[in-house]
């Protein structure tokens, strides 16, 4: 929900890090505390993992990062794209000037337009005037929150969740999350509760219930982030119809839309859904219902920065518009994206090639998992990961663990950051978006970590 753009720093430690406040004499702002506070999961993420990169040939003792959920699968395919094909030639004019203004230039939201009615089967045909695009959908989200929350407002998102949402929400806007739990009283937990209809629905009322915060909107990430699975149309029409009866907004964040692969024939995963495909008539206002997306994920380019927000909102485009002028992405990087969109069958050819590879290395990790007797939810069918239990029994320190895991070369992604539920301990997610020789080399450092002596060895669920 991105790359480097959201706090999944936050992968390799607990959001609570103390962090030096400023006092009087630093003459900063109150706001500076949450900042300085927010900030230290990128601080330590970058002393521990980011700071030390694995690189086959310049870097072969690096980290390899297990826990950030970036793309390396097509980057090599689209790096000589990009080379062959913008060939990075400067026009004065547009690249060297504040070119059309802070909503995108025209070519690319157009080409995004395009690119929406072709591969997310709006029924109703999305028009480059909807349309405002920013340096990542971390900025959006940010924007997102501003534009529909007031200070102390609150937007639910169900549990887990993807790390990065407390902080884009929180930080500069100053609204809330309130997490949605789908564990309560004689209930029997099951991830799978996570996209039934019915379960949506009332973990959605209970915390609207209980709240004591008003509460603006509803965000989910559709392929769902940790758990890589995709929501049916019917689950999604139950999360609208929560958000329409009661007019708050519903944010559906589809950075990985097209990073959905095939599974072993027994699974029960249903196939990705839009909002955008949805028949809300009567169920939701449509100016309620926004989309986001972006370049990282199913592009492997999360280094480009570029995210987009789709909304028949008029008036919601118009403030996200004023708020983009701090989130202003190089028209270099625009027509980067704009010239590979606009050539659709490469742009096919990439998704596609990217769904085959994914496919690859989700086998690779569930076998690996399979073999080792680690728990894993086993009904993904998109993203770049796994939602994995590696602990059950003598769980250790979740920092301690992680420090053993980048002491051996590799790093995972800290359940805890995701907001598992109460109980739910030993959670960890692991990336697998990585060319093979590079996943299976992350796997047997891992191996090497969960058989170290000081984790007491052979430290697995089993």
């Amino acid at each position: 929900m991105r790359i480097l753009s959201h706090l999944l720093a936050l992968s390799t430690c607990c959001w609570y890090v103390a962090a030096v406040e400023p006092t009087q004499s630093d003459h900063l702002s109150n706001r500076s505390t949450v900042a300085i506070k927010d900030i230290q999961g990128w601080k330590i993420l970058n002393d521990t993992v980011l700071s030390k990169p694995y690189d086959p040939d310049r870097y072969p003792q690096g980290i390899i990062n297990l826990g950030l959920a970036e793309n390396w699968l097509i980057q090599t395919n689209l790096s000589n794209f990009l080379k062959e094909n913008v060939r990075f030639t400067i026009d004065p004019l547009f690249h060297l000037t504040y070119g059309q203004g802070p909503a995108a230039s025209p070519r690319l939201r157009k080409a995004l337009a395009d690119f929406f009615n072709a591969n997310f089967s709006p029924r109703q045909k999305v028009s480059e005037y909807e349309i405002i695009v920013a340096s990542g959908v971390t900025s959006l989200i940010d924007s997102i929150a501003w534009t529909t929350c007031n200070v102390n407002e609150g937007i639910i998102i169900p549990q887990p969740l993807y790390n990065g949402f407390p902080t884009d929400i929180h930080l500069r806007s100053q609204a809330k999350l309130i997490p949605a739990s789908f564990l309560w009283d004689n209930q029997t937990y099951s991830l799978d509760k996570v996209f039934d209809p019915t379960a949506n629905r009332e973990s959605l009322e209970r915390a609207w219930n209980t709240s004591t915060t008003k509460i603006r909107g509803v965000v989910i990430a559709n392929p769902h982030n940790p758990l890589g699975r995709c929501y049916s149309k019917e689950a999604l029409i139950e999360i609208a119809r929560f958000c329409g009866q009661n007019n708050i907004h519903f944010i559906s964040d589809e950075i990985y839309a097209n990073s959905v692969f095939e599974v072993p024939k027994n699974s029960t995963a249903p196939p990705f859904t839009s909002v955008l495909s949805l028949d809300l008539d009567g169920i939701i206002d449509p100016n309620l219902v926004h989309v986001l997306y972006g370049m990282s994920k199913d592009f492997g380019a999360s280094g480009l920065r570029l995210g987009v927000l789709h909304s028949r909102n008029e008036q919601l485009i118009q403030a996200a518009y004023g708020v983009n002028l701090f989130s202003w992405p190089s028209y270099l990087a625009q027509d980067m994206w704009a010239r590979l969109l606009e050539d659709t069958g490469k742009t096919q050819y990439f998704l596609n090639l990217n769904r085959e590879r994914l496919a690859k290395s989700y086998k690779i990790v569930t076998s690996w998992l399979d073999l080792q007797g680690i728990e894993y939810y086993t009904d993904g069918n998109a993203g770049l990961f796994v939602w994995s239990r590696i602990f059950r029994s003598n769980i250790p320190d979740p920092n301690t663990f992680l420090k053993n895991c980048q002491k051996h070369g590799v790093n995972v992604g800290n359940g805890q950051n995701f907001l598992a539920e109460s109980g739910q301990t030993g959670w960890y997610r692991i990336t697998f978006s990585y060319p093979p020789s590079m996943l299976k080399l992350g796997l047997d450092r891992l191996n090497e970590t969960l058989h170290d002596p000081s984790l007491g060895g052979n430290a697995t669920s089993k």
